[in-house]
């Protein structure tokens, strides 16, 4: 387990306990004090830009909320407010830009005034990006927007602000919540429940379980082949393929999973994050399962801030008067998308890939759209049944080969490594498997590994509540199940010898 996560546990263990021996009224200075801790602990010097972000969007909802409350007239204030908006928006997000995006664009401009033999040199700078620095940016910005709104009045206390934007088991990989969605069961403090704490524990265990015994063991292969594309061809660029998707799931989920849990474990319930995405039947339903939180947030402050834009509105107006077709009426929905997923691909970093990753979903969804009167011509003129069980097995692996390529792009370390790892997987290869950083004893835990999620979350695609079917069954076949689980996180977690202590890949973003 690594320091990050040692630090994570020992102020959650802390946390619970005095948050619990406390009057209920305090009981939120408890988990403000513990997220405080926890970010100056894991991200020392860095703690500033936290509390820069929570201060500037509370002066400013304060600022919005004073204005909707005085007696000048309503198109002043809408300007004011609008425009006081817009600044701490763009201020809070040009501290991300300049983070994430200075040190490429200066090698980029240095490379190409080399090869035009210019002397300009832009300098270089040690720049470190905040943990979760894109998780509470867009938590506070969508706070802000909401206020600005008048979805909710804004809050006055500062501390309960910093509060919603800073808790702690969500503030390094999400899920992002929306204020009305949390804020409330943050401030209000909650008696002892056993049945919460002992689920939310349950959670954690299980997140851990997908972080250490899977993820953390797939990183192995995924690293050896990743970081010589050109030297792996057939099967091994195909188990690439498919541990760095599944890698990346247990990894993103476990940690949601952790976090959830945490959050439970003080009666708090946050927003889910995943939802069986590899049962998805389509690239865009994939994206209602997948990184949940992510396309609300997208979906409510990007997607509907460009469809409902009054230009817009007013350009595709006059272009359904004269063209009078289904692309004339998907158009605002396809032009609002394009937004969506160039901020999708541009909210984890400036690599090409990521940009290429958010336009590859953007053309295939579009592309879905715009399709959608063929297929349901060739629907009826072959007399399918666009409902039948062979039809939707077939787009079960469309999909699955959609998701595949897609995290492929978005995992490489560069696009032309991308190229060669998808094109390689047709090209013979006489190495053995067990010689990508896994030995058949790793192979084969990491395979059961796998299996054990997939039955979790078929199961729980069937509706079943897991925790509450264990909870219902008797004290010796429950607790074997939870020992079972504790039991492979000692024995089979990825740590000591030849493993790496390994953050959690969205923590970077």
């Amino acid at each position: 387990m690594n320091q990050m996560m040692l630090t994570f546990f020992i102020v959650l263990a802390c946390a619970t306990v005095l948050y619990y021996l406390i009057p209920l009224k305090h009981r939120w200075i408890v988990l403000l004090a513990a997220s405080i801790i926890f970010y100056s602990v894991i991200s020392t010097y860095l703690t500033p830009f936290v509390i820069v972000t929570s201060l500037s969007v509370w002066l400013c909802a304060k600022y919005i909320q004073k204005q909707n409350d005085s007696e000048v007239e309503p198109d002043v204030i809408k300007k004011r407010n609008k425009t006081a908006m817009v600044l701490v928006v763009v201020f809070n997000l040009a501290i991300i830009v300049f983070l994430k995006f200075y040190t490429p664009v200066a090698n980029l401009l240095n490379t190409l005034f080399g090869k035009f033999g210019w002397n300009a040199q832009v300098p270089s700078l040690k720049l470190v990006l905040p943990l979760g620095i894109s998780f509470y940016t867009l938590q506070a910005i969508g706070y802000l927007v909401d206020v600005y709104r008048k979805k909710l009045p804004a809050e006055k206390n500062f501390f309960k602000v910093a509060l919603f934007l800073c808790f702690f088991p969500q503030i390094l990989e999400g899920p992002i919540a929306k204020y009305d969605q949390t804020a409330e069961q943050l401030y209000e403090g909650h008696k002892f429940d056993y049945k919460q704490v002992a689920f939310g524990a349950q959670r954690v265990l299980w997140g851990l379980f997908k972080k250490m015994v899977v993820a953390d063991r797939l990183y192995l292969l995924v690293k050896t082949v990743s970081d010589k594309p050109a030297d792996y061809a057939g099967v091994a660029s195909l188990l690439l393929i498919l541990f760095y998707t599944l890698q990346l799931y247990a990894d993103f989920s476990g940690f949601i999973d952790v976090a959830i849990g945490s959050a439970q474990m003080f009666g708090v319930k946050l927003p889910e994050n995943f939802r069986q995405p590899f049962f998805a039947k389509s690239a865009q339903e994939f994206w209602q399962r997948w990184h949940i939180s992510l396309g609300v947030w997208l979906k409510e402050y990007v997607f509907y801030s460009v469809a409902l834009s009054p230009k817009l509105m007013k350009f595709c107006g006059k272009l359904k008067k004269k063209h009078k077709n289904h692309f004339t009426k998907i158009l605002p929905t396809l032009i609002a998308l394009f937004f969506v997923w160039l901020c999708n691909g541009l909210w984890h970093g400036a690599q090409w890939n990521y940009i290429v990753y958010g336009m590859y979903y953007f053309v295939i969804i579009s592309l879905g759209m715009i399709c959608e009167p063929l297929f349901k011509k060739l629907y009826v003129a072959w007399k399918i049944n666009p409902d039948g069980k062979a039809l939707n097995v077939l787009r079960h692996i469309r999909t699955l080969l959609i998701i595949f390529i897609g995290e492929t792009i978005f995992g490489a370390t560069s696009l032309p490594n991308a190229w060669i790892t998808l094109t390689s997987v047709f090209k013979p290869w006489s190495g053995s498997i067990f010689s990508l950083g896994l030995d058949y004893k790793e192979f084969i835990v990491a395979i059961v590994g796998i299996v054990i999620i997939f039955v979790v979350d078929f199961i729980k695609e069937k509706g079943v509540d897991i925790r509450e079917s264990l909870a219902a069954t008797k004290l010796p076949l429950r607790w074997t199940a939870y020992m079972s689980v504790i039991v492979a996180i000692i024995l089979f977690g990825a740590y000591g010898g030849m493993y790496s202590l390994l953050p959690f890949i969205y923590g970077n973003f």
